[in-house]
């Protein structure tokens, strides 16, 4: 188990190893794979090896079940050489036989002539007894080989004598020998591997925790996510999962035979450990045994036996001498042999021996009944906790506290504390669980407002809107209940708004503006834990900012121009805030939807700097989505590309469901843009795994997936799935919709010759019925487009002249290309062929900039087509074939499809590697791969299948 980022380093490294091992005077190259106990190098070490197709594959493996150190590495060898009639006759470092390199070599040599071809020898996991058995073997097939070599092996440590060799040579010649590190598994890989594993993602907090209880290791997050399969297939929402305490998952086999072979006090200080979990001093660890009676003197307690054993970890990196469990999951599977009573009591002794947040966390433990003020120990913890800014953890301890309260007044007061926090944190999700629990309480106005909340972020808005004008009927003349009022009444058009009915958000405001002028205006005057809804400049704002969103979609221009201004007067007179937050990502949106994309950047970017400090924020999630949106539109890939897996991050941990498709969309439209079919196909397949959102409309662009395979499409040259991506999004007709789908849409309608659908639509789209964006470089755009198709070049060419001189259009570097290309074949079609070249040498310059490579050969395929050749009848030059129409290629990978066009244009292999960014080296191995698999023998025969049916081919 792996992400998909180190199954790729590892092949990578096989091939280019490999690659520079067939050339003239290399013959040997080799590539060491490792990582600890769990990481599965072995099985990704298989992996990597699948591309070498025309090497003959001799392994050396010795599994969990056979290993033996007395085992020479030739022995092992000839069990796979037996299979091709051959052995080595002379073994390694047997009794009576030579140990001389030199003669091992030649019994190599001899065994390996026998086989043919180059050779990848295989070596899983390889223990030697001695440095002298690997150096023999080793240096044997360097000096032996008579034809290619490859050395790929993998350990789990490099004390291994051969590791360690391996390790001098990558580092003395490293364009040889690939050293690769088995990286530990982050938060975001576990979210990459729990969707792969279970069909379904789980929330950042989960996927934290996860690598936290792990430290990342593959097996044991496997067995994790195992473990709590159930829990994440029957959540409603990835956020919604709440981890219980540990589950037990199996210790790795070093691990279980440690703890089968260790002395008894040796077992029972890794027990102790196991149950304090978290590192402790070495000193208060010997305090809590002597708690249990346990001393060293009469070997019942060994704490020196347990660390030998690897059952206790000895942190070095602490000033002072520290002990720790291997990992979480270690201590928690320790800890479970343990009688319940008895961890019971290690949890007592702690909780007495320890101060602080460790002796609340073993009182947990403990939990004894004359423990009477725990629960509300636990609750002005987790107040702590947040007013610190540790709202996650907060939110945890407040959980416990719910889960450990007595049945009546203490778990009421618990459950309104855990969901007034909920909502002050937007931790929504971790109460989803809670909602009948809440709805079963006597009526008040703390828990209508909770439950407001909860109906319309479970997609029950109207359910939602009438708790929240229960709280404001019962306001009374308390400055608590006059508070909580005011705050569900601002609330009012904030579940408009993300509902998408912006015909109610006025009636609303205004009933907000009334409620709220009858509000406390200073925190002191309510109750502590409703403090925080005691913000009238955030409410303000907040009302402000709904009711631009409403102006912008009723297409209100007097009064979504005097709330823009409103807004910006606001934020100069106030501290970055939830409600600046919310306020700023609002006008980002109006403004890229109305094409002004430089204005919605510098929105964000001030969004990006303060969000994380403010969980308060309906919007913040959205924003991280947006912002690599905008990057992507203005040309910044690499930094989309970063800004993307960021949004994807958060969106996991959004409680508005909706928000995790679109990230997930904006996160691939670069590799959409690049034309990189597999990682784009992997994002469909995880958008396909999401649950549904459960009602509601999306706060941002809500046919951005859609938009995504069209992308894709257009890279590629497949305008049949460019339209169907499309047409899926015009019929979809989403709540939220602003048709981003439409040049997409139309320009696939005329590739295919539908240019009188395409008119239809595109008049449509002018008329103002439509939500489409109308700024006046989108009009230009489409009209340019539509003039095109009815060849009517002369305004075609006024229009793209306006288009490409634009100071909006220059912002979007990507797009604009796109229409230089376009305009290029209106002038080409009018007898301009100078200017039509100058326009596709711009492109071809934003294409290479960009990475964009499938762009960029096309384009430079024109600007051959236009010097070699006059134009065709008809006016525009044949477009090539697109590589999906050909059965013969269908075979072949994104990669090698990219690398077939690219030779099939007649660029030479280097020109291929600066046009895709990869090695020369690289580009000679897909190109051999290439041939191999289509049966070929010359890159003429190759460009006969790409350009078949597209006249000779020339030499």
């Amino acid at each position: 188990m792996a992400t998909a980022a180190t199954r790729e380093q590892l092949r990578s490294a096989v091939e280019r190893v490999s690659s520079l091992a067939l050339e003239p005077h290399a013959r040997v190259g080799s590539v060491l794979i490792y990582g600890p106990e769990g990481y599965q190098s072995a099985a990704l070490l298989r992996d990597s090896i699948r591309l070498l197709e025309d090497w003959t594959l001799v392994t050396a493996v010795a599994d969990e079940r056979e290993r033996r150190t007395d085992w020479s590495f030739l022995e092992i060898v000839n069990a796979s050489l037996a299979r091709f009639g051959t052995q080595v006759v002379t073994p390694l470092s047997a009794p009576g036989s030579p140990d001389d390199p030199a003669v091992v070599g030649r019994s190599l040599a001899r065994a390996f002539a026998a086989v043919g071809g180059p050779i990848c020898l295989l070596a899983e996991n390889i223990h030697f007894a001695d440095q002298k058995s690997a150096d023999a073997v080793l240096f044997a097939v360097r000096r032996n080989a008579r034809r290619p070599h490859l050395l790929v092996m993998s350990t789990e440590s490099l004390a291994n004598p051969t590791a360690r060799l391996l390790e001098g040579f990558a580092h003395s010649r490293p364009e040889h020998n690939e050293l690769v590190r088995l990286p530990a598994l982050s938060p975001g890989d576990i979210q990459e591997i729990a969707v792969e594993r279970l069909g379904r993602p789980v929330a950042g907090r989960v996927a934290r925790r996860f690598a936290a209880d792990t430290d990342g290791n593959p097996t044991l997050v496997a067995a994790l996510l195992d473990a709590y399969r159930s829990d994440v297939l029957e959540a409603p929402h990835p956020p919604a999962v709440d981890l219980d305490r540990g589950r037990v998952v199996p210790l790795l086999p070093s691990q279980q035979r440690a703890l089968q072979s260790a002395a008894p006090g040796a077992r029972t200080a890794a027990g102790i450990v196991a149950v304090l979990r978290e590192p402790t001093a070495v000193t208060t660890v010997g305090r809590i045994a002597a708690w249990l009676g346990l001393t060293e003197a009469f070997g019942a307690f060994d704490l020196d036996a347990a660390e030998r054993s690897g059952l206790v970890h000895v942190m070095e990196e602490t000033a002072v001498p520290t002990v720790a469990p291997p990992t979480r999951v270690a201590a928690d599977c320790i800890a479970a042999d343990i009688p319940l009573e008895r961890r019971r009591e290690i949890h007592a002794a702690a909780a007495d021996v320890l101060t602080g947040p460790a002796q609340l966390r073993h009182r947990i433990g403990a939990a004894r009944p004359e423990d009477t003020a725990l629960v509300a120990d636990l609750l002005e913890a987790a107040r702590t906790r947040v007013s610190v800014g540790d709202g996650e953890h907060g939110m945890s301890l407040a959980l416990a506290a719910l889960q450990l309260a007595t049945p009546g007044a203490e778990y009421e007061h618990a459950l309104l504390f855990v969901g007034t926090l909920a909502i002050r944190l937007h931790e929504h999700q971790r109460i989803f669980h809670l909602k009948g629990d809440l709805a079963s309480l006597p009526a008040t106005a703390l828990r209508d407002a909770i439950l407001a909340d909860l109906e319309v972020v479970t997609g029950h808005r109207e359910a939602g809107i009438e708790r929240a004008l229960a709280v404001i009927a019962a306001r009374g003349g308390s400055p608590s209940l006059r508070a909580l009022a005011a705050h569900s009444a601002a609330m009012l058009p904030l579940y408009d708004a993300i509902n998408d009915q912006h015909e109610s958000i006025a009636e609303h405001v205004a009933l907000a503006r009334w409620v709220l002028a009858e509000a406390p205006a200073r925190p002191q005057e309510v109750e502590q834990d409703l403090r925080w809804i005691v913000r009238p400049a955030d409410n303000e704002l907040w009302l402000t900012a709904w009711e631009l969103v409403a102006a912008a979609r009723l297409r209100d221009a007097e009064r979504l121009a005097d709330r823009m201004s409103r807004i910006d007067r606001l934020l100069r007179g106030s501290p970055d805030s939830p409600a600046a937050v919310d306020a700023l990502v609002y006008q980002a949106r109006t403004f890229l939807y109305a094409g002004r994309v430089t204005d919605a950047a510098n929105r964000l970017h001030r969004v990006i700097r303060v969000a994380a400090g403010f969980p308060g924020s309906w919007l913040r999630h959205m924003a991280l989505t947006m912002h690599a949106h905008v990057l992507f539109l203005i040309g910044d890939w690499e930094k989309s590309l970063l800004s993307g897996r960021m949004a994807l991050d958060s969106a996991f941990d959004d409680p508005y469901p909706a928000t995790l498709p679109t990230a997930y969309a904006v996160s691939g439209l670069v590799s959409a843009a690049r034309a990189e079919v597999d990682q784009v196909r992997h994002i469909e397949r995880m958008l396909s795994l999401l649950p549904d959102s459960g009602g509601g409309a999306v706060p941002y662009d809500p046919d951005l997936p859609d938009l995504l395979r069209a992308e894709l499409a257009l890279a590629v040259g497949d305008p049949l799935a460019q339209f169907q991506a499309t047409e899926t999004a015009r019929v979809a007709t989403r709540r939220g919709s602003v048709w981003s789908w439409l040049s997409l849409h139309i320009d696939a309608l005329l590739k295919l010759g539908r240019t009188a659908e395409a008119i239809s639509i595109a008049n449509e789209a002018l008329s103002g019925d439509s939500p489409w964006s109308r700024s006046p470089l989108a009009v230009s755009r489409l009209r340019a487009r539509i003039a095109l198709a009815s060849r009517d070049f002369e305004q075609a060419n006024r229009l793209y002249a306006g288009v490409v001189r634009s100071h909006t259009a220059a912002g979007l570097p990507f797009s604009l290309a796109r229409d230089r290309v376009d305009y290029a074949e209106s002038l080409r079609a009018s007898g301009e062929s100078a200017l039509a070249l100058e326009q596709l040498e711009q492109a071809a310059a934003v294409f290479r900039t960009l990475k964009a490579s499938t762009y960029l050969l096309r384009t430079l395929e024109s600007m051959d087509a236009l010097v070699d050749g006059p134009v065709p009848e008809g006016g525009a030059a044949p477009a090539a074939a697109p590589l999906s129409e050909s059965a013969d290629l269908a075979e072949l990978t994104a990669r090698e499809r990219e690398v077939a066009l690219a030779v099939a244009g007649g660029l030479t292999n280097r020109e291929v590697a600066e046009l895709l960014y990869v090695s020369v080296t690289t580009v000679n191995f897909h190109v051999r791969n290439i041939l191999g698999k289509l049966g070929l023998r010359s890159r003429r025969e190759l460009r006969a299948i790409v350009h078949r049916g597209e006249g000779p081919v020339r030499s």
